[in-house]
């Protein structure tokens, strides 16, 4: 249920966000929008309806189960007039047949393959994202409204996020003993690794200050972050994540013992610092100057699309981290927005002179998103903006 003072301004949200959501999946299902006939239509059809096997690749699998989860948590949260099973059917009756749609069209594009495996895929995305809206709404913490922990929520999923990435999970010792070597047998030792673990684990631990068992949950996160190190294919436990870790603990002590407003104004700072740091990385010039992608996510869908979603997800976080704290502290939401874009934009142009980097237009509208998605995690009778 949406409280009923601020309902309208949060439905409007939902479904400026559900559009966007929407525009982009199809975006990146048609990408690069070039159109032709398949030289036997009848043999497209019938290599997408019969694949030999379900499992395509770890990025194609996981892209297309992460890229159907927000329209699962938006599906879910917009049909809103049904209860229980009726809802639940509902929206994956019409997000498969959204999947399904964009299967077919994709007959039509030379250079992406139709796969039925994709719309499996993308169904469960969707019970995720609907599981995500419909167990969150459920949490209840006496001490807290509701609306309160719906921030913290998301900014705790961001980071385990970026812990576990591509969180898919592998449960045999020898993944065990490989992600421990890192820490244990030959220490990965970096600075700029260290301070990033360190600094997004305080942004958490500001985000989660009003929690009466606030120390619990930092303490408890950083032992699930480790766990999902251990767990998890293509991670390790670094020794600049565990010493980044412990530093960012004790950052959190210190933030709790400050005024609030110090404590969300120092770490925004900080995470716009970060931002800025790691956008300009290598620090260096390069030989020639670089292309500047002018369309949204064109850059996303080249290369991989593990390692291009887990820096959409960085980028998420630390710009996030920049319009939550700002605007939980009484700044208005839309000019912090406006001012956070133009900086990604000056920082994007930047990148054409850098090496090994791609300039995207992409960073600039994160925090129109963020701005979007404000009514729905400030707390009852807060609005964005003010």
């Amino acid at each position: 249920m949406l409280p009923r003072e601020s309902a309208p301004q949060t439905r409007r949200a939902i479904v400026w966000l559900a559009w966007i959501v929407a525009a982009l999946v199809v975006h990146g299902s048609f990408y690069p929008w070039r159109f032709a006939m398949p030289p036997s239509l009848a043999a497209a059809w019938n290599a997408m309806l019969h694949q030999p096997s379900m499992w395509t690749s770890l990025g194609d699998v996981v892209g297309n189960v992460v890229l159907f989860v927000p329209v699962g948590m938006l599906g879910w949260a917009l049909v809103h007039r049904w209860i229980g099973w009726r809802r639940t059917l509902i929206v994956l009756a019409v997000g498969l047949a959204f999947a399904f749609a964009l299967q077919v069209v994709q007959l039509f594009i030379p250079r992406r393959a139709a796969a039925m495996s994709d719309v499996m895929w993308n169904g469960l995305g969707l019970l995720i994202g609907m599981g995500l809206v419909a167990g969150g709404s459920r949490v209840h913490a006496p001490w807290l409204g509701r609306e309160s922990l719906r921030a913290p929520l998301t900014m705790v999923g961001l980071w385990l996020m970026l812990q576990w990435w591509p969180m898919v999970p592998r449960l045999d010792w020898q993944q065990i003993k490989n992600a421990l070597k890192p820490l244990l047998l030959t220490p990965r030792w970096s600075l700029l690794s260290a301070i990033e673990a360190a600094l997004a684990l305080m942004v958490v631990a500001v985000t989660v200050r009003e929690l009466r068992a606030r120390a619990v949950v930092m303490l408890t996160l950083v032992a699930v972050g480790a766990l999902g190190k251990l767990l998890m294919v293509h991670q390790a436990l670094t020794l600049s994540r565990v010493v980044g870790w412990s530093a960012g603990l004790i950052g959190a002590w210190l933030l709790w013992r400050l005024p609030a407003r110090t404590a969300a104004w120092g770490m925004a700072a900080a995470a716009l610092a970060w931002f800025t740091v790691d956008e300009l990385r290598p620090f260096e010039f390069a030989d020639a100057l670089g292309e500047f992608h002018w369309l949204p996510f064109a850059a996303m869908l080249q290369g991989s699309l593990v390692a291009n979603t887990l820096a959409l997800a960085w980028q998420l976080f630390w710009l996030g981290a920049v319009v939550w704290l700002s605007g939980s502290q009484g700044a208005r939401a839309a000019p912090v927005v406006w001012a956070l874009s133009v900086w990604a934009l000056l920082l994007e142009l930047l990148q054409m002179l850098l090496p090994g980097r791609v300039a995207d237009v992409t960073p600039l509208l994160l925090p129109w998103i963020w701005l979007l998605a404000m009514p729905l995690l400030q707390p009852q009778g807060a609005h964005a903006g003010k």
